[in-house]
């Protein structure tokens, strides 16, 4: 099984696709403080995640390794990433379990993506993308 590093790119785009299609119901049927936690939680995941999707990039590929390209990142997004985390979680107007809902709809994601490809088969060999088995 080959590591799809698109697979990282899909999950975020759908992340925020959903995120963005369940805010004006969030808004509208709950409260606009949750939906805009909800979102913002979602945007700080995504966020996470392609950042150590470069990380992890910078330094696995086979390419020239740029190790002070990583590490910029890693010292940038630790205390930036988490200090906007952690104001996220203090703030009166942020909804606590919204921005959990948010935080944790990337992994749901994740779970839903891995497991519609368990289902269509689409990690075994032979698979073409018009799913028929060669």
């Amino acid at each position: 099984m080959s590591l799809d590093l698109r697979f990282v790119d899909r999950v975020i785009k759908t992340t925020l696709i959903v995120t963005a299609i369940l805010f004006p119901f969030l808004a509208f049927y709950i409260k606009m403080n949750f939906a805009v936690s909800v979102a913002s939680g979602a945007v700080w995941g995504c966020l996470n995640l392609f950042l150590l999707r470069l990380i992890i990039l910078n330094l696995i590929t086979n390419e020239k390794r740029n190790l002070i390209f990583a590490l910029t990142i890693l010292f940038i997004k630790l205390p930036v990433l988490y200090g906007i985390g952690y104001l996220l979680m203090t703030i009166k107007y942020f909804s606590v379990g919204g921005l959990l809902w948010g935080f944790s709809g990337l992994l749901l994601i994740i779970i839903l993506k891995v497991l519609g490809r368990m289902y269509l088969g689409m990690d075994n060999k032979g698979f073409t993308p018009e799913g028929s088995k060669v």
